[in-house]
């Protein structure tokens, strides 16, 4: 009963016609939608109310987790090089993207003021410390890259890190921290990221109860920003749809082109043998749930070595999160479009940088919380996001499919190659070579069924 009425409040539908009412309600009771406001800014405080301890616990396991299985030895040379370069050429695929089509560049001055007085305390007290003025482009300074740069994302206290939210310092802190943990032997180390584990699970939960009430926080949110905006800031995001869109369509065909070369077939077939594992990618947008269908279409359609997929499919999947990665560039330079935020060579590198940070941390996050990591990115360069939250949560039944589609079809194409061919059938199912004599008996069994 729990699973179906979880899966009833997110319906994407639903969340669609919850929209729908929301900018209805904005536009025809304003002052009903008004009185609404503290609901959206309660969710949106509940939801930062989980970020660290689940930041913390979700990178350290990952880290730990890849830098002491066994298995992995003899393809960890290629996964240092490999998932790295991927991400970071995501990360450049998005700024690309940016630089073609600015995703902010609709937002008109009015809906830019608005926007303004929400983010400044004027219209709902979002952030009542921190005021923002549009009456001039915000300036970033760019002083030694050497400093800077390395002050944004190096903790000198991990503690002060955590108490002042300060989240790519905190994951910087969980990288190094989980590559020492995994270089510790005995039960001590189990028993530590066994409790981490039930930390992340913990979190996970509560944001499951938060994910219930969904509906109802995003119709509070959106109809009392309509009221106070109006619909311009949401329809401004159809450019930065249209962003998000070609970044996946570009790096869905760079994936094809991958398998279609290791496979040695044609970049149509390279679609179409893991059609299914595309397909339930966009149906469920869970890349954990296609992980099955991918293993079994890589090894069955493309003839991948089953023990390697085996290893690296997984592992892509929780730690190269190749989609999430240009959501966060795209998405703080839309919010540092719509402030007039100039960005230099500098603040280039932290979104890159931080983007591929929060992607890591986005893994086993749900659709609320993958938005909310924005954060992450958005901090170290002192962006308002909070009213770009409200918007990004509105259309992220949309991003959402283009995030999971590029991240599963993405991990087939790294993981295509990282793992060999198979030379045999009894490379692709072991099992079956291990034992010839149950392999006559198979279609009789078939047909008795």
């Amino acid at each position: 009963m729990k699973r179906v009425l979880h899966k009833t409040l997110l319906n994407p539908f639903l969340i669609f016609a919850v929209l729908g009412l929301a900018i209805l309600a904005g536009l025809e009771l304003p002052d009903f939608s008004r009185m609404l406001e503290p609901v959206g800014g309660y969710y949106i405080s509940l939801l930062k109310m989980i970020v660290l301890p689940y930041l913390f616990v979700t990178v350290t396991i990952g880290i730990a987790k890849i830098a002491s299985d066994p298995n992995a030895s003899s393809y960890v040379a290629r996964l240092v090089l490999i998932y790295p370069a991927a991400m970071l050429f995501a990360a450049l695929v998005a700024v690309g993207c940016c630089l073609l089509i600015a995703p902010g560049g609709t937002v008109d001055a009015a809906s830019l003021s608005a926007l303004g007085d929400i983010v400044n305390g004027r219209a709902g007290e979002l952030l009542p410390d921190d005021e923002v003025r549009l009456a001039a482009p915000v300036v970033f300074q760019s002083p030694a890259i050497q400093t800077s740069f390395g002050e944004r994302i190096i903790p000198e206290n991990i503690f002060q890190a955590l108490t002042n939210g300060d989240s790519l310092k905190v994951v910087v802190f969980c990288i190094v921290f989980g590559a020492a943990l995994a270089r510790n032997t005995g039960l001590s180390r189990q028993s530590l990221l066994d409790l981490f584990k039930v930390v992340q699970n913990a979190c996970i939960e509560v944001i499951r109860w938060l994910n219930l009430v969904l509906p109802f926080a995003l119709f509070a949110m959106v109809s009392s920003q309509v009221a106070n905006v109006g619909i311009g800031p949401l329809v401004s995001l159809g450019r930065f749809i249209q962003v998000q869109a070609l970044a996946a369509g570009i790096l869905m065909l760079a994936g094809g082109m991958i398998i279609a070369s290791r496979a040695r077939i044609s970049p149509i077939a390279a679609f179409s043998r893991l059609g299914e594992t595309i397909t339930l990618a966009v149906t469920t947008r869970s890349s954990f749930a296609c992980i099955p269908v991918a293993i079994r279409e890589l090894t069955e359609n493309l003839r991948f070595n089953r023990f390697a997929t085996d290893l690296v499919m997984p592992l892509g999947t929780t730690i190269c999160r190749i989609g999430a990665v240009p959501y966060y560039v795209i998405g703080v330079i839309f919010i540092a479009q719509v402030y007039g935020a100039q960005l230099d060579f500098n603040a280039y590198a932290t979104i890159i940088v931080a983007s591929i940070a929060a992607g890591i941390a986005s893994s086993g996050a749900t659709g609320t919380m993958t938005v909310l990591l924005i954060a992450l990115v958005a901090e170290p360069l002192k962006l308002p996001f909070e009213a770009a939250i409200v918007l990004f949560i509105a259309v992220d039944p949309i991003i959402d499919i283009f995030r999971t589609v590029v991240l599963v079809y993405g991990n087939c194409a790294l993981t295509s190659m990282i793992a060999p061919r198979a030379k045999s059938r009894e490379a692709v199912e072991p099992q079956a070579a291990e034992t010839p004599a149950r392999a006559k008996p198979a279609p009789q069994e078939v047909e008795a069924c």
